[in-house]
């Protein structure tokens, strides 16, 4: 399987359109109609791009470009363009995510004006907020029954069970945490031979799902990219079990140790989970992939790394000018490659490391192509690439580090 990837000066329409006809043409796609050999007219294509936030956050300490947290408005147009020409113009596509639960959907698509694009495409592309529930006042955060309803996807949900086939089977899941500060549903969601998902259904019927997410780094998983991004395809988030309460004494992965717990319940910002010691998230992003393999739909990536996000992602990283597109057909391969291409180990990403031992991945004989050059030893080198910067803690999971 091809990974391709290219350098792109900036968002400019010409630059992206240029980066993009590199990235097809490296991987044997057409450069007018690219996914011609993927979908078919009147398919359902499926564009999710990392849309986890509407703003800069004002705690995070620190002030940069939203666009080193999300996708930016011009690449997931210039993607379309291509989906509608492969279509024949003849289809549905749909443009959504399921962000963080306090964004503010209304304010994202001011900032983006990515709704002209229902205009440009009138009756084929369709924008959507994935999210059945939102907060809108930072104060309810985490109270289930202080949420605002919305009708979230049109189309429904689509519950998988994955049973044995999911890490948290056999785990005690009394300290499991989701996003809700009432854990009743999530302990339920991961009881016994219940192992419960439920996608959107836009998304996991899609005939195509084209994932567009950051080139950034992560406070609790060490990068986020195309597995963790599918956390925006599940509608109920409270079935997604991101740590253990406590810390390892006490069987919990929230916090390292009984010190540090205590202090952190004082603080306003409390960075839970936020460790390489999360023994939890981790299991929670290979359930997600696990269960997404299971659809009959065909994926594609484009990762957005022409500006990149290090450090304290994903909400408050510092932005990159890493000026990179990358590209595949295959999520998990396109993930291992852009993790390596940021200076960050592979095997130190324990939902990607789990992975390649699962289905006996050798990382050498993955195809890349860089500014539509092979490169025989991308993996081997001494090079740190674009040498990402991760949160403190995260520093072992660095390049010669």
């Amino acid at each position: 399987m091809k990974v391709s990837i290219a350098k792109s000066k900036s968002y400019d329409m010409k630059d992206i359109n240029k980066s993009l006809d590199s990235l097809f043409e490296d991987l044997n796609m057409d450069k007018e109609k690219p996914f011609k050999d993927l979908i078919k007219p009147n398919d359902c294509v499926f564009i999710k791009p990392n849309w986890v936030a509407s703003k800069w956050r004002e705690s995070c300490g620190h002030k940069d470009d939203i666009y080193c947290v999300i996708t930016h408005h011009n690449l997931i147009e210039a993607v379309c363009d291509r989906v509608v020409k492969s279509l024949d113009g003849k289809g549905k596509i749909y443009i959504g995510d399921n962000p963080s639960i306090d964004a503010n959907f209304n304010e994202l698509m001011e900032l983006t004006n990515i709704k002209r694009l229902e205009i440009k495409y009138k009756g084929l592309v369709e924008i959507l907020d994935l999210r059945p529930l939102f907060c809108d006042d930072l104060k309810n955060y985490g109270k289930k029954d202080l949420m605002k309803k919305q009708t979230g996807d049109p189309n429904g949900g689509t519950t998988i069970n994955l049973q044995k086939q999911s890490l948290f089977y056999g785990m005690d899941p009394t300290l499991f945490r989701g996003v809700f500060d009432e854990r009743e549903e999530t302990i339920k969601s991961h009881s016994g031979d219940n192992q419960l998902y439920t996608f959107s259904s836009s998304i996991y019927n899609s005939n195509l799902y084209i994932s567009i997410p950051k080139l950034k780094t992560h406070h609790k998983t060490g990068v986020t990219l195309n597995l963790k991004g599918l956390v925006g395809s599940i509608i109920n988030k409270n079935q997604l079990v991101h740590w253990k309460v406590g810390y390892p004494n006490i069987g919990g992965d929230e916090y390292p140790n009984k010190e540090i717990y205590e202090k952190m319940q004082k603080e306003k910002i409390q960075e839970r989970g936020a460790w390489p010691g999360n023994d939890t998230i981790w299991r929670m992003v290979c359930d997600l992939y696990q269960a997404f393999l299971n659809r009959k739909g065909k994926n594609f990536t484009i990762i957005d790394g022409i500006m990149g996000g290090e450090g304290q992602g994903p909400f408050c990283p510092n932005s990159v000018n890493s000026k990179t597109l990358l590209a595949s057909e295959d999520l998990l391969l396109a993930d291992i490659v852009a993790t390596r291409y940021m200076g960050i180990n592979p095997y130190g990403i324990s939902y990607l490391n789990y992975f390649i031992k699962k289905y006996s991945i050798n990382i050498e004989d993955i195809e890349v192509f860089i500014n539509n050059k092979k490169n025989e030893n991308f993996f081997n080198n001494h090079d740190k690439y674009l040498d990402f910067e991760v949160k403190e803690l995260w520093e072992k999971i660095k390049i010669f580090n």
